[in-house]
């Protein structure tokens, strides 16, 4: 049984298509739809993920494994010096950022240049 607002949606969408508004979907004719691969996405949130990509919002995790890419792309190809150096830190802190945001342990070289920062503002209680 449909309801009233079954009615009025079907109502709607044949009179956006009667007027030509609609986009061409003629490439699709008879083609399966691409496959989703969510393997690496637990059950419960795959939903979620797909409305989240739908709406074009893009984790920051992602971004920031897109940035690496990227720097490391750069770094590879550079040929002076010191905007290799500068890659290369611009690298290493996207890499320690992303770490933290995946909530590993967070681990740094006492010869790290954040090393000073943090224990600065670790305050020890005692």
């Amino acid at each position: 049984m449909k309801t009233a607002l079954d009615i009025i949606a079907e109502r709607k969408i044949k009179e956006f298509y009667h007027k030509n508004e609609g986009p061409d979907l003629s490439h699709w004719k008879n083609k399966a739809l691409p496959i989703e691969d969510m393997s690496h996405v637990p059950l419960d949130l795959r939903m979620a993920y797909k409305i989240l990509k739908n709406a074009g919002y893009v984790p920051e995790e992602v971004v920031l494994q897109k940035e690496i890419i990227r720097t490391e792309d750069l770094l590879a190809n550079c040929r002076d010096e010191k905007e290799k150096l500068k890659q290369l830190k611009k690298l290493n802190y996207l890499q320690f950022k992303l770490e933290c945001r995946m909530g590993r342990r967070l681990y740094i070289e006492s010869d790290s240049p954040y090393y000073s920062k943090v224990v600065d503002r670790v305050e020890v209680k005692g």
